[in-house]
């Protein structure tokens, strides 16, 4: 029985922390949250937080296995089925459908590198894996992806000037054809 209620109270700890950090990003820049603001924020002392994380690197990192994860899981059942269209279908309708700090995480560019991880770890997955291995360059993957998520970015940024399908058909109709071959 002890052994739920401290299970209980670890979760309801890291949830805190979380919830702290989610608030924090909205409100700062990386560099500029402490591990001191995000105690006191999540109303626990540092100590706490060490109990769980090694660093907000460590905090971050743990948050970033969650979107893959969660990226994943929303898509495995269809997953083997994909082709580029479809992931840039997938992902971007992801984004879209992201909270404001996922979206703040993965399109800021103050967290570029909150991103890099992400897609490294997604490029890593077994099932991405299988999908670009094959590959005769697999690291041009990577460039895709960098490149789709620009355009998706750029779109977010010019507030949203076309419906979500119409963006993704011309990302789609611009990766798939190239710029001399896209219906631009």
């Amino acid at each position: 029985m002890e052994e739920v209620r401290v299970d209980l109270r670890t979760r309801r700890t890291i949830k805190a922390i979380k919830g702290a950090f989610s608030q924090l990003v909205l409100e700062k820049n990386y560099s500029d949250i402490s591990i001191t603001e995000l105690a006191k924020r999540a109303e626990i002392n540092r100590k706490t937080f060490y109990l769980h994380y090694s660093s907000l690197d460590d905090l971050v990192n743990d948050i970033e296995r969650e979107i893959v994860e969660t990226f994943l899981k929303s898509i495995e059942k269809e997953l083997s089925e994909l082709d580029v269209a479809g992931c840039i279908s997938k992902f971007y309708h992801y984004l879209n459908d992201c909270d404001d700090v996922q979206k703040k995480l993965l399109c800021d560019t103050d967290y570029t590198f909150f991103y890099d991880n992400v897609t490294t770890m997604l490029l890593e997955s077994k099932p991405f894996k299988a999908f670009y291995e094959n590959k005769r360059h697999p690291y041009v993957v990577k460039a895709y992806c960098v490149t789709i998520t620009s355009i998706y970015k750029s779109w977010l940024v010019n507030g949203r000037p076309t419906p979500i399908d119409e963006l993704i058909d011309y990302t789609c109709d611009l990766i798939l054809h190239g710029y001399d071959g896209a219906n631009l």
